[in-house]
């Protein structure tokens, strides 16, 4: 990768995610910093995430530019047998990355994150995470050889550089309890970047992921008044980083990209207990990598079969299909006439044998949030989550202002999570790789030597062939060699 000219004026980008947000409720009353930053620069009102619709899946896309089939992070939790014994490797876990890390001599990630690229030509990153102590390691994976900055507030003693956790706290105060709705937890993140990070380290690109309103998505509900209250107080959050960086924003110095990593959608009823529900169907069945079925789903998720046998693959492919409460199956060949893990971009050895997503309806929670899905998750009822292939799950928020951006553009060409590195690769001026799976989103740029005819989009709806049971079907949008996934269904 060749990297960027030395240039007279120096380009910085900021990152900023809402961990969940649906784009519905990025509404004047509710979010009016986040709704006019959208309306004043750029917004893609068909940005989608990559499947599974799980955090630390989109995490590794947005800091890759690559699906899962790629970068190898193929679910929040997933089954690991490289360089050591077998294990379901839950990937928020920080302490569980870290010798993941160290067994495969840092190729958790089988391909070259943001951070890695911006070394390669001597620019920094730094990275500050409210959520998961595991997804704020992913996003800056390595950050000790690279002299990056890397908070996740949820680990804090293991901040890089070693030692940086004490000028913090000397600088803006101890971090706040954690409470929920995560008001003023969120609030420390932003006092962190614009305090401490914007003033000591000044970095390049800066990702700054927030937890809300993901957080109390899960447990207080979709729409809930204190989800409401988290998205409000977030808003206000963004809002103050606008305010307090106007003048590099207008001088051109600063590019900002907001984003959500995905949506969320309501769980409906009790949990169905797919353990036992494949137990005593006759198959031995567990959530323990050492299971002949070893399960991990929440309202999606995967089946890993013993040795990946492949009559035991159909036997469980045949029985989900009699399920009232099974959607979309994904299988590595297409056993049984599935879809493929390649229809999907999960096409990855540590992908599970098979890949499925619970069925999911268009009838409202309590809060009138349309979107319920059948589940298997730790979430109280009414609560929400994400992985699935629902457009409330894939549908995600993205918009982004700046000098180098239109003003005033709704962009109805599909973009999504791929999209962010390669073209904060390009806004810095790399040559983008070609092992990228995600394109530069040329359409949004504002000098006049990049414009071009808005990109041709190809619409396509693949369909199992299965002959008994019922069919699932997966709606994908083209552009040029990057896909979007709009929706998978059953009938």
């Amino acid at each position: 990768m060749t990297p960027p000219s030395i240039q007279d004026n120096r380009q910085r980008v900021l990152i900023i995610v809402f961990d969940a947000l649906r784009p519905e409720f990025v509404r004047p009353d509710l979010m009016p910093n986040l709704h006019g930053f959208a309306q004043r620069g750029v917004h893609y009102v068909n940005s989608r995430s990559t499947f599974p619709t799980e955090t630390r899946v989109n995490q590794s896309a947005v800091t890759t530019g690559c699906y899962p089939t790629r970068h190898g992070i193929v679910a929040n939790k997933f089954r690991l047998d490289e360089g050591g014994p077998a294990r379901l490797l839950n990937s928020g876990n920080d302490l569980e990355l870290e010798p993941a890390f160290k067994q495969l001599d840092g190729r958790l990630l089988d391909v070259p994150t943001l951070g890695e690229r911006l070394a390669s030509a001597g620019l920094s990153y730094a990275t500050i995470s409210a959520g998961t102590p595991g997804g704020g390691r992913l996003i800056n994976p390595f950050a000790e050889e690279n002299g990056f900055f890397r908070l996740a507030m949820r680990r804090p003693e293991a901040a890089v550089p070693e030692g940086v956790l004490a000028s913090i706290t000397e600088r803006i105060g101890p971090m706040p309890d954690y409470e929920l709705p995560a008001l003023e937890w969120n609030s420390y993140a932003v006092n962190c970047y614009l305090d401490f990070v914007e003033r000591e380290i000044d970095p390049d690109v800066m990702l700054l992921w927030l937890c809300e309103p993901d957080e109390s998505f899960h447990k207080l509900g979709i729409g809930s008044p204190d989800a409401l209250r988290a998205m409000a107080h977030v808003d206000a959050e963004f809002g103050r980083i606008l305010s307090r960086q106007e003048d590099q924003i207008a001088a051109g110095e600063l590019q900002v990209i907001a984003l959500s990593d995905h949506g969320q959608i309501s769980l409906e009823g009790e949990r169905l207990d797919l353990t036992a529900k494949l137990s005593e169907a006759g198959f031995d069945a567990g959530t323990d990598v050492s299971d002949p079925c070893a399960i991990v789903v929440g309202n999606a998720g995967g089946i890993w079969i013993e040795d990946s046998d492949p009559k035991l693959t159909l036997a469980v492919i045949n029985w989900l299909r009699g399920q009232d409460w099974c959607g979309a199956l994904f299988t590595r060949e297409g056993a049984g006439g599935t879809l493929t893990h390649e229809d999907v971009a999960l096409a990855h050895r540590r992908a599970p044998d098979i890949a499925l997503v619970l069925r999911t309806t268009d009838e409202e929670n309590e809060w009138g949030i349309t979107g319920m899905s059948h589940h298997d998750a730790i979430y109280p009822i009414g609560g929400g989550c994400h992985g699935g292939l629902s457009p409330y799950e894939l549908h995600n928020v993205l918009a982004m202002s700046g000098t180098r951006f239109k003003k005033g553009e709704t962009m109805i060409v599909p973009a999504g999570n791929v999209d962010i590195t390669p073209t904060v690769l390009d806004v810095l001026g790399f040559e983008v790789p070609e092992d990228i799976d995600g394109r530069v989103l040329r359409e949004a740029y504002s000098d006049k030597s990049a414009e071009t005819a808005m990109p041709e989009v190809r619409d396509e709806t693949l369909s199992s062939t299965n002959s008994e049971g019922p069919v699932t079907h997966l709606s994908v949008s083209w552009v040029g060699t990057t896909r979007y996934f709009n929706r998978a269904w059953v009938e």
